[in-house]
């Protein structure tokens, strides 16, 4: 066993290159062809969101940046009250400025996948910021009474290996909380897993999944986590789905990429209130069809398109409301309705996951939602469907290395399942020792 176990490790470390470097809503909404195109609308501003969160005060939100995203615009997507975002923009900035000595501001493109957390009040108000721009920079900026205070964390920071078996016993995040661990690993495997699984309506009660991932350490204190090495996920509905890392991405156990070109929705959280197909409409008071998916979530939700594409209309459109269409490849084409404030603009190119707009109740809605449309090829489509999109698979020069990778860390994960299961999270290691390649001893001090 300790000799497959150090094989697993060594593999990794040698072949990954990542190493190294509650709402009842309808719409009142035709499904019309294609409409002209109005001036833009004047973005509406989210009302403050009242969610279970809120009422403990405060919001956290815990995300990835995509391309062309900025520090003054993942400040601008999360924070309902975007007054203060220059002020806190400028404070972090001028940190790295100094840390780093690299020229930086709010502007800055950021590289894909920064991780970065935003916490606001009640009201939507900032309260404070985290952008990790590598493992050992991390900034931090907290409003307190005397105003703004940025910093750098300077800490030792070391990864260890581990693993964790669980069943869902509800929500995701529930049943990684109850396994013991943070619901950042739940967000962490929810992303990985996003393009294969619905969480909401595909797991069930007993689904096992099995997990390997770094967890990080702080001065020998845990201190969130680092990648997710490898998943297994294995659901009644959903069969079995793998994750393996290697070469910067996530690929199944046959080497296909398991990033689609289309996302399976536009929020994170899905809460389906309507979905495609024939309804009673509750204004209408009729039967009629319903072309597309209604999302039920708080107002001012980030939004984001479901792949990459150019706007074609952002502006008021009657029912819609506030509402923003995408024209993607292959035909096809999404649209995003009800609105509360819109941040891009027609003729834009806009990434996949990137935030274009926030969950409102603008035009004919009878609570805040997101009303979700899928074409292709001019025709409507069930946005909850299967996509086709063409598969990317490992590099043919890579697939003898992607093997080396993945079948010793899925042998692992079979032994892990073998695992009495008290307790939950077992080290893949025997001994707390830190890998070294994945250890890092900043130079920098804090500001």
């Amino acid at each position: 066993m300790a000799a497959l176990i150090c094989f697993v490790l060594g593999s990794y470390l040698y072949f990954s290159p990542s190493f190294a470097a509650h709402f009842p809503v309808s719409c009142n909404l035709p499904s019309a062809p294609f409409l002209k195109d109005p001036a833009v609308a004047t973005p509406i501003e989210p009302v403050a969101e009242k969610s279970a969160a809120a009422a403990t005060g405060s919001q956290e939100i815990w995300d990835f940046s995509v391309k062309d995203d900025t520090l003054v615009s993942l400040l601008k997507e999360n924070l309902a009250d975007e007054s203060g975002v220059p002020e806190v923009a400028k404070s972090m900035a001028a940190v790295v400025r100094k840390e780093l000595n690299i020229p930086f501001d709010g502007n800055t493109e950021l590289k894909e996948e920064t991780r970065y957390n935003v916490t606001v009040d009640q009201d939507g108000r900032f309260l404070k910021a985290t952008l990790e721009l590598a493992p050992d920079k991390v900034f931090h900026c907290v409003r307190s009474n005397d105003g703004l205070r940025s910093w750098k964390e300077d800490v030792v920071l070391d990864y260890r290996i581990e693993s964790i078996v669980f069943k869902m016993t509800g929500t995701l995040e529930e049943s990684v909380l109850k396994a013991g661990e943070e619901k950042l690993l739940a967000s962490e495997l929810a992303r990985v897993l996003w393009y294969d699984i619905d969480f909401q309506y595909e797991s069930v009660r007993g689904d096992v999944c099995q997990v390997i991932f770094e967890r990080r350490y702080a001065d020998d204190r845990p201190s969130g986590y680092g990648e997710i090495l490898c998943a297994v996920y294995k659901g009644r509905k959903t069969g079995t789905k793998t994750a393996v890392r290697f070469n910067g991405q996530y690929y199944d156990e046959n080497g296909f990429e398991l990033k689609k070109n289309f996302m399976r929705s536009p929020l994170k959280t899905l809460n389906v209130t309507s979905r495609w197909g024939m309804r009673f409409h509750p204004i209408r008071r009729v039967r009629r069809h319903h072309a597309g998916v209604d999302y039920g979530a708080p107002q001012g939700t980030p939004v984001r398109s479901v792949s990459r594409g150019v706007v074609t209309f952002a502006g008021w459109q009657n029912g819609y409301g506030n509402f923003v269409c995408i024209k993607h490849e292959d035909g096809h084409e999404s649209r995003y309705g009800h609105l509360s404030r819109i941040l891009v603009r027609k003729g834009a190119w806009i990434a996949q996951g990137k935030t274009i707009g926030n969950v409102g109740m603008t035009g004919d809605a009878t609570g805040p939602h997101l009303h979700f449309e899928l074409l292709a090829g001019k025709k409507h489509i069930d946005p909850q469907g299967k996509v086709k999109t063409s598969l990317r698979s490992v590099p043919k020069l890579l697939k003898d290395r992607f093997a080396v990778v993945a079948q010793p860390l899925l042998r692992s994960l079979d032994n892990v399942a073998a695992t009495p299961a008290p307790p939950t999270r077992n080290n893949i290691r025997s001994d707390a020792t830190p890998l070294s390649p994945r250890s890092h001893k900043p130079n920098d001090r804090d500001a």
